[in-house]
């Protein structure tokens, strides 16, 4: 969004945002996909009937294991969002609605899931607690999440108690779209005397150099300051909303991560015919020419693994330089890795 700190239900114009993030996750899609191949072997039988909140435009759904033969039901507060998604995959459940208050009845589901969907939510406690009464015992809860978690509700929870926060965040494509990392805020334990020495600054009016009161404003900032990642914040919170509507000791986090090795698509060309290496690291997207770039961008020690293929690669481009039909016959695979963050939950 292009305000984070707007109330987090997304505008229908919010839908040129979906396809961006849509069209970075399509340069990893077949790493993302043999994750959810895994997930889905390991956790549901292929038959149960699904709910997923926030479907957006169906990203999920249209990249779920086709081995999956249940009922999969599409949930959005948007109608744009499921007009866009009927284009994409049609013959399938869509339903307007929220998720603080689900339309189905108390123990119907099998499974509520989410894919980028809680973290934007601004009563995640409402929503889980929602989510738990329309699931049937021993109901499977999950929600994963490969970009960095919306920091409007952090902000939104931050603000309530007054405290000043700033956000430490990077504009990247989509354009207009910030991913914030973290955010520093001042705790209430140091409130007092964070305003009493700013105050001091501010009352100094001899004092006409702005850019001298700036940088003491920073030092007072950074002395009284904490940070928090926004992927810790969500996380930790995401597990207290969790806690009192399911089981605990069933509560189980961390990353997926999943790789695939193979011929370009169009749409990897079409970003930069001379990228070979794409990644995405739970919402940071990268590309990479060889593994001898990313060495040296990553400040990795080269091993075997990837000197080889970054010889390879080497030739290739030599060659593509004398014969370019003849190094198209030649042309290296392309490496995707696709990390995510998930949760997962039973009832």
């Amino acid at each position: 969004m292009s305000n984070i700190f707007k109330d987090s239900t997304w505008d229908p114009e919010d839908i040129k945002l979906l396809d961006g993030f849509e069209e970075n996750r399509t340069l990893v899609l077949r790493a993302t996909k043999q994750i959810f191949q895994d997930f889905c072997d390991q956790n549901l039988q292929g038959n149960e009937k699904v709910l997923e909140i926030g479907s957006g435009t169906g990203f999920l759904k249209r990249n779920w294991p086709e081995n999956f033969h249940g009922e999969w039901i599409q949930l959005d507060s948007q109608p744009a969002f499921l007009k866009e998604a009927k284009k994409k995959l049609k013959n399938e459940t869509y339903i307007q609605g929220s998720a603080y208050e689900l339309p189905f009845p108390d123990e119907s589901l099998d499974v509520v899931c989410g894919y980028g969907s809680y973290d934007v939510l601004m009563d995640l406690e409402k929503a889980t607690k929602e989510a738990s009464r329309v699931l049937k015992k021993d109901g499977l809860f999950f929600h994963m999440l490969d970009l960095y978690p919306c920091s409007s509700p952090i902000a939104n929870d931050l603000e309530k108690k007054g405290i000043p926060l700033r956000t430490n965040g990077k504009y990247e494509k989509p354009e207009g779209v910030c991913q914030v990392k973290s955010i520093s805020f001042i705790p209430e334990e140091n409130l007092e005397d964070f305003y009493l020495e700013s105050k001091m600054e501010e009352n100094d009016e001899t004092d006409l150099d702005l850019n001298r009161i700036m940088e003491e404003y920073r030092i007072i900032w950074k002395k009284y300051s904490h940070e928090i990642q926004t992927h810790d914040y969500f996380d930790r919170k995401m597990k207290q909303s969790l806690m009192p509507y399911f089981n605990p000791e069933t509560i189980e986090k961390g990353n997926l991560t999943s790789s695939f090795k193979g011929k370009r698509t169009e749409q990897q060309k079409k970003m930069d015919n001379e990228l070979f290496l794409f990644f995405n690291e739970i919402g940071k997207f990268y590309g990479y020419s060889n593994f001898t770039q990313y060495n040296m961008l990553r400040l990795n020690f080269p091993n075997m693994l990837n000197i080889l293929p970054a010889g390879y690669d080497c030739a290739y481009r030599i060659l593509k330089q004398i014969s370019p039909s003849l190094a198209q016959t030649t042309e290296p695979s392309c490496l995707e890795r696709s990390t995510i963050k998930y949760v997962k939950v039973r009832k």
